[in-house]
């Protein structure tokens, strides 16, 4: 292919669930003990192969942005939602208000994307942080039951409890094309739009040019 399709995914969930952390490993390979906020928004590129619809091998360029999860930025953070194709949503399996307020979050969705039955997107819900339940003073507060009762509610995909710091990256990565996969087979081929511009600017100007 002359460019490759483009995908835009967010990372969205309460402050200290871990999508900075999850982003870090995912751009990195390495996991980072210190709980760093993040103000307003990080973004990271991938380039990733998955599978066309004619079965072959296809490169996608995927834009990753990582969001702030406290209330004071969800102004900023909220005008980064329009345009996505995927959307993470991380919960805490040992925190119950960080999974309460996933309707909360998918709400804040809908008001940018409209309903994922009537536009082009996919929410996955991840469940965050399972190498806590077996760590002294931290127990499970949300079950597979409640999150996937969740899922079928809110018509979004389960992503799997998983633990950010322990999961190898080859693994994690291997999660991450999956997820982009799925996207792909919903969302269909999207096109850079600033490569499509630039190659109808050198069709227009190769007109021009052959008409003078």
């Amino acid at each position: 292919m002359s460019q490759n399709s483009e995908y835009k995914l967010i990372l969205i969930g309460n402050p200290g669930v871990g999508k900075t952390s999850l982003f870090r490993k995912l751009s990195t390979g390495e996991f980072t003990e210190i709980n760093i906020s993040t103000i307003g928004v990080e973004k990271k590129t991938f380039s990733i192969d998955i599978e066309n619809k004619k079965k072959a091998k296809e490169e996608v360029n995927v834009i990753l942005f990582d969001t702030a999860g406290q209330e004071k930025f969800r102004s900023i953070t909220k005008n980064y939602y329009k345009g996505s194709d995927g959307v993470l949503l991380i919960y805490d399996i040992t925190d119950k208000n960080s999974f309460e307020q996933v309707e909360s979050w998918i709400n804040s969705i809908r008001d940018s994307l409209g309903k994922s039955t009537d536009s082009k997107y996919i929410i996955f819900l991840i469940g965050n942080k399972l190498d806590l339940i077996n760590d002294e003073g931290f127990q499970r507060q949300v079950t597979e039951e409640q999150a996937l009762e969740a899922c079928q509610k809110f018509d979004m995909i389960w992503g799997k409890e998983h633990s950010t710091k322990d999961i190898e990256f080859e693994e994690l990565n291997k999660l991450f094309v999956s997820f982009i996969q799925t996207i792909y087979n919903k969302v269909g081929e999207k096109k850079n739009k600033k490569q499509t511009k630039k190659k109808l600017d050198t069709q227009k100007r190769g007109c021009c040019e052959s008409a003078v």
